[in-house]
């Protein structure tokens, strides 16, 4: 862009040179002579004006320059062509300037002007040309500043949030969380890490459901939170069971508050309706599972928008780790639509593993198809943005347009690509009605000192 500025800066120069028949600035001329009719004609024989011969060589140079057009100084200085003679019998009569005026007083004849006219359509195409210009220039420079904005706004939204973290009995928490002394070493929060909770919602059209502000919101089959490091670009992904046992809020069916009940922490979705109110509730029980980290940003995912991802990046490759449904262990697929979909929603429920079985499919998937996606911003810096076009309709989400705009920027240049799937470790018991997950305190601790803490001591 700069450089071709300077080029039609060089091309406007060159005009003027054409132009005038002398380097003296008319502006500066006028301006003297004016000062000089002003302090009268009684000053003419001044020791300024000692040398008659040059002074009135210096006033016809300037009435031969003086501009024939009083409407708009940038014919003068921009839009003026090479002067060019007068063809025999095309004169006309001009109306006097200040030059003419002063000339006459003087006893210095005036020379005739050179015509105009011949170029008024040069000039009009060149102002419509400028214009043009100016008002691109004008736009560009104010949407890269609007852009700018926006993805420094959309990274403040993505880590702001008060700590406040609530460390297991054998640590201590300093200012809120922002310092935690564990096993005798202090670590600091990391306040450039970002997290975004992802849930698979087991129903379709997820903007369609009315389910009111009580229950039958669906309940969320797969949870992982997605830690974005923006300094380092460090990506990880904690994998949490559908089945861990957690502490939820519950609502009756007119959306009042009843308390809250330790159950399976999937069910936290089915309180709200269908949407924004159930992936808050579900944000609500997650973050307490993970020591209260601040996360303030969420995706919802319906069954639909499985295929719909899976296709936008020319499917998913994996290789199934045990034999469910079409699916043979130890096979490779290339999967598209429905195959995706089945892929990793497919459940046994002839043991109580059925859900870590299927956490193992769904992180092979998850491996694969981050990989392609990486792969395929390379050549295209759009495919992040693409992606979230194709999902958007099967999405409630609260990750707006600066967000978005901060994100897709970062993983166009490829900063986000260090990748690690980290599952939630634990026990998985029956009972009495379906499977429970009761996780590792102790190992899910130190997966969060290690993700959002650094060690300073």
């Amino acid at each position: 862009m700069n450089a071709h500025n300077n080029g039609n800066n060089r091309e406007y120069e060159n005009d003027g040179r054409d132009d005038f028949s002398t380097d003296t600035n008319p502006s500066e001329e006028y301006e003297s002579i004016e000062n000089t009719e002003l302090r009268g004609v009684s000053e003419e024989n001044s020791e300024q004006y000692d040398n008659e011969e040059n002074r009135a060589a210096r006033l016809q140079k300037a009435i031969e320059t003086e501009n024939a057009s009083a409407y708009d100084d940038i014919d003068d200085y921009v839009f003026r062509q090479p002067s060019r003679r007068h063809r025999s019998g095309h004169h006309r009569h001009h109306r006097k300037g200040v030059f003419s005026r002063l000339a006459s007083r003087i006893g210095i004849k005036r020379s005739h002007r050179r015509h105009r006219h011949h170029h008024k359509r040069m000039k009009r195409w060149k102002k419509i040309l400028i214009t043009v210009v100016s008002i691109i220039l004008v736009l560009i420079i104010g949407s890269a500043a609007s852009v700018f904005l926006m993805i420094n706004i959309g990274r403040n939204s993505l880590v702001e949030g008060d700590i406040n973290i609530i460390a297991p009995v054998d640590a201590e928490s300093i200012e809120n969380g922002m310092y935690i002394e564990y096993n005798g070493v202090k670590y600091q929060y990391n306040e450039n890490v970002t997290s975004v909770l992802c849930m698979g919602i087991d129903r379709k059209s997820i903007n369609e459901i009315d389910s009111g502000q009580g229950t039958g919101g669906g309940d969320a089959d797969t949870i992982f939170v997605l830690t974005l490091d923006l300094e380092s670009g460090r990506t990880n992904i904690i994998n949490i069971s559908r089945d861990t046992m957690a502490e939820i809020a519950t609502y009756s069916e007119e959306g009042a508050y009843l308390g809250t009940t330790e159950t399976q922490i999937c069910l936290a979705y089915a309180y709200g309706d269908g949407k924004e109110t159930s992936c808050n509730n579900q944000l609500a029980a997650v973050r307490k599972l993970l020591f209260n980290v601040p996360i303030n940003s969420y995706l919802a995912l319906d069954i639909d928008g499985i295929g719909k991802i899976n296709d936008s990046v020319g499917g998913v490759t994996v290789t199934s780790p045990e034999t469910i449904g079409s699916f043979k262990a130890g096979e490779t697929y290339t999967l598209f639509g429905d195959d995706a979909e089945s892929f990793v929603r497919s459940r046994s429920h002839a043991t109580v593993e059925g859900n870590s079985l299927r956490m193992q499919r769904q992180k092979i998937f998850l491996e694969s198809f981050a990989n392609t996606v990486f792969d395929k911003t390379k050549s295209d810096i759009t495919t992040p943005v693409s992606i979230f076009n194709e999902a958007n309709p099967y999405l409630c989400t609260n990750i707006d347009a600066p967000k978005v705009a901060y994100l897709s920027v970062n993983a166009m240049r490829g900063n986000f690509q260090e990748f690690n799937i980290r599952t939630v470790e634990g026990e998985t018991k029956q009972g009495k009605v379906y499977a429970e997950f009761y996780p590792d305190e102790d190992k899910l601790f130190k997966l969060i000192l290690d993700i959002y803490y650094k060690p300073v001591g």
